[in-house]
């Protein structure tokens, strides 16, 4: 019972010291280690200079690292064409496909619209009266 007392009469004595510890200042970063400075910047050349430094060419350095092969792409063929039929549902082999929902008729040069149908296109009658 009695060695408890003088522990707890130690920590109570030391107890200030270590608060006054904690208060104290951190030491400068520097301290510890020593301080590098950066490399100096290269002199500002004149005009003069620079078109003289232009004219030697510099010595080529042989380099180590073996040059990156370009990887070929792969060729991704074009999606298949999608059939088009007229505006009667019969299949029309002479129209192309121009834009998403246009069509050309190739027989007469003209632009027609398209909606989706099935697995294909299928153009719109043109209004009536409009031919």
């Amino acid at each position: 019972m009695r060695s408890k007392g003088y522990l707890l009469l130690a920590v109570l004595a030391a107890l200030p010291s270590f608060a006054q510890a904690q208060l104290t200042q951190p030491p400068a970063p520097t301290a510890t280690r020593p301080v590098t400075l950066s490399a100096p910047s290269p002199p500002v050349s004149t005009p003069r200079e620079a078109q003289q430094d232009q004219a030697r060419p510099e010595p080529s350095r042989p380099s180590n690292k073996p040059k990156p092969v370009p990887k070929p792409k792969p060729v991704v063929p074009p999606p298949p064409a999608r059939p088009i039929y007229d505006s009667k549902g019969q299949l029309a082999p002479h129209m192309r496909q121009t834009s998403p929902g246009r069509v050309l008729d190739t027989r007469t040069n003209r632009y027609y619209d398209t909606v989706p149908s099935g697995i294909g296109q299928k153009v719109v009658p043109p209004p009536a009266g409009s031919r």
